[in-house]
């Protein structure tokens, strides 16, 4: 009895691990999404106010992207 008690708890921890290592990683991919949208706002805004040229704007995309 006690050992089925062993199991049960086991199994309740190593879900909630598992639990928890998904969220992170869909937090994380959901923050990297968020940030790749900045960057490129970023570079379309100093496109737009001229202070970088096509080229560069280009090399930065494929650079970081």
């Amino acid at each position: 009895m006690i050992e089925s008690y062993a199991t049960e708890a086991a199994t309740f921890l190593i879900g909630i691990g598992a639990g928890i290592v998904i969220r992170a990683k869909l937090w994380w991919k959901n923050k990297t999404a968020e940030e790749r949208k900045s960057f490129v706002y970023e570079i379309l805004q100093s496109l737009e106010d001229g202070k970088i040229t096509t080229v560069e704007a280009k090399a930065l995309l494929k650079k970081h992207l």
